[in-house]
């Protein structure tokens, strides 16, 4: 059975070890991030504005306008 103390103490140690390697950890992630941006290419994505129309869904213009 493990008691109380343990779990404290395996508690505090978990809490030490995700502080301490927190640069590692950021380092890490910037590293994934750069590498996955660069395998996207330079290209941005576009946003494009959908208005709702009269009968309540979603479109660039109506579609008895045209």
């Amino acid at each position: 059975m493990i008691g109380a103390g343990e779990v404290l103490f395996l508690l505090g140690l978990v809490v030490l070890l995700f502080v301490a390697l927190g640069p590692l950890r950021r380092r890490l992630e910037a590293r994934i991030a750069r590498a996955l941006g660069a395998s996207t290419g330079k290209r941005r994505g576009r946003v494009v504005v959908l208005e709702r129309r009269r009968d309540g869904t979603f479109g660039r213009e109506d579609s008895d306008e045209r």
